[in-house]
């Protein structure tokens, strides 16, 4: 009898976690049909200094601000490109992977920046639906190549 207890138990509990499971990938499935696509950079060190660039003029950053900030994007797109092939063969991976590359970019910067400087920088995401938004809230926005326009949209856009 105890057998058999024991094996309801096991067998609810599996199906309940697989039910949680289930829950999680198909929200993810969902918010990935929104996923912006981030562009594979080609020269991720430069990509970096032209974002850090754009954004320490527009939010007044110091040049040791400056130099983390090259870092944290360096790291980002790195990030980016490693799970770019993935936006084709497996969107619902690719946007849990990119959640998680934004989460950790964002909490960076949350750290670099200053509390008006952060919230700044997240006022200038605009709409998912006008990329030309973010760009003219930008100092020098219009300016920045299509790659580095692609990285920020997808880290900032709402």
């Amino acid at each position: 009898m105890k057998k058999v207890i024991l094996i309801a138990v096991l067998a609810l509990f599996g199906a309940t976690a697989s039910f949680a499971q289930s829950n999680i990938l198909n929200t993810v499935a969902n918010a990935a049909g929104a996923v912006k696509t981030v562009q594979k950079i080609g020269n991720v060190a430069s990509a970096a200094k032209e974002i850090s660039s754009t954004l320490t003029n527009t939010l007044g950053l110091s040049k040791l601000q400056n130099s983390k900030l090259v870092n944290i994007f360096t790291k980002h797109i790195t990030g980016t490109n490693a799970i770019s092939s993935l936006a084709n063969s497996n969107i619902t991976t690719y946007a849990a992977k990119l959640l998680g590359l934004n989460t950790g970019t964002l909490g960076s910067l949350k750290t670099l920046l200053t509390v008006s400087q952060y919230a700044k920088l997240l006022g200038l995401g605009g709409s998912s639906s006008g990329g030309g938004s973010l760009l003219n809230a930008l100092s020098g926005g219009n300016n920045l190549s299509t790659g580095a326009a692609s990285v920020l949209g997808s880290l900032l856009m709402k």
